[in-house]
């Protein structure tokens, strides 16, 4: 079966790159013929390019080009359809990743008091239905294809702002949907709160949770430690250039892992290493999405930001602590990795990067790596797969179906 993927493919993100080689790893080893719908809207492109080293940018081109099958260039629903049709596409998968993202009008000029406004935000197309992600282009196709919306993320989308047009909207979108399953409880909630409970998503893995199953071939310890020069044992920090712990913090931390025999290591995003810090080491860009993972993986360690190094992390039961930017301010359970560690039983190694925030200690910090549970992780880990296993069982049962 010939199966096209609409997702954030053409990210510059090492997260987003991996979702979308698990996928199709897993549909290449299940005997299906995936491709990338290639489409991206040209404020995304420039976003991306803008916001990443050159560089970085042509490495995660090149591994695209290496691992990806994709269709001509999109730009809109209409050319997603005509793709469809030229290249006999039996069904679509929308996912993994924040493809359910919807910003309400009101949402965006909302005021929280006159004392302290918030701004006004400016969507971009990709995170406001209608677009190609909620299926705008199904009624565009002129013969039925199933679509199926897979562990998709609404990151968080504040969608009891919606009024009664856009939740109509909303409903008609997800209802031409064959199947429907999502990475988190809050865009679970979300659908059935915009469906009025005809439909209530199973919570379903990120695809990452099955890389090791679905991507056979990866780089051996020996070689990312031989190709990064890395010790025995290293710990991976990564934070964004709002970096939320202090150059005194992270010299304690440095002082305090040398004790134990471990090696801080500045880890990079795709902008590059954004935050100061004492280390004697960091990995430079360029960077494969592969190595990056790799690096991840064969740590004894990781602190800081965002969601994919927790996730690489768990999968792999390496110990982790999550400065957790994500969710609403006044909903902690909003944030996808407050959902993800609160599965896996290990919500202390997180903490809540708001407002109210107040900078951990690194005793306390290094005690949550020191007391992880790693025998306990590994259990959750299994159960993972086996719901991803089930999930893409379920999607393709319900696309031959059809």
């Amino acid at each position: 079966m010939k199966i096209g993927i609409l997702t954030y493919h053409a990210a510059c993100n090492f997260g987003a790159n991996l979702q979308a080689l698990s996928t199709i790893s897993y549909l290449r080893n299940n005997g299906h013929e995936p491709v990338f719908i290639n489409w991206m809207t040209r404020q995304l492109e420039q976003r991306y390019r803008n916001n990443t080293s050159p560089i970085q940018f042509a490495e995660h081109e090149a591994f695209r080009g290496h691992y990806f099958n994709m269709t001509e260039r999109c730009y809109n629903s209409s050319d997603i359809a005509k793709v469809i049709e030229k290249e006999n596409i039996d069904a679509v998968i929308v996912g993994s990743d924040a493809v359910m993202q919807t910003h309400p009008f009101k949402s965006r000029i909302v005021r929280s008091s006159i004392r302290h406004p918030l701004p006004i935000t400016f969507p971009t197309k990709d995170t406001i239905a209608p677009n190609p992600f909620w299926g705008s282009f199904y009624s565009k196709l002129k013969h039925h294809v199933p679509v199926c919306f897979m562990s998709a993320s609404s990151q968080n989308s504040p969608y009891k702002y919606l009024n009664d047009r856009e939740k109509r909207k909303h409903r008609e979108l997800l209802l031409q949907f064959s199947y429907i399953s999502t990475r988190d409880d809050w865009t679970s909630k979300m659908v059935s709160y915009i469906t009025d409970g005809q439909i209530t998503p199973q919570v379903t893995p990120d695809p990452v949770f099955a890389f090791n199953y679905n991507v056979r071939k990866q780089p051996t310890e020996n070689e990312i430690r031989g190709k990064y020069n890395l010790p025995e044992k290293y710990c991976l920090v990564c934070f964004h250039n709002d970096c939320p712990v202090s150059m005194e913090w992270l010299t304690n931390l440095k002082i305090e892992q040398s004790k134990l025999g471990i090696e801080c290591v500045a880890f990079p995003f795709p902008q590059g290493i954004e935050f100061r810090n004492p280390f004697d080491r960091q990995i430079d860009l360029p960077l494969s999405p592969i190595d990056w993972y790799a690096l991840i993986k064969y740590s004894v360690s990781y602190i800081g930001d965002n969601m994919h190094p927790i996730v690489i992390s768990l999968h792999n039961a390496v110990p982790c602590f999550s400065f957790d930017h994500y969710g609403l301010a006044n909903n902690e359970s909003s944030s996808k990795i407050y959902h993800i560690m609160n599965r896996f039983g290990v919500l202390k190694n997180r903490i809540a990067f708001k407002h109210n925030y107040s900078e951990p200690s690194v005793d306390n910090v290094l005690e949550c790596l020191e007391t992880f549970d790693r025998e306990k992780v590994k259990i959750h880990a299994e159960e993972c797969l086996s719901d991803y296993l089930r999930m893409m069982s379920d999607i393709t049962n319900a696309i031959s179906k059809q």
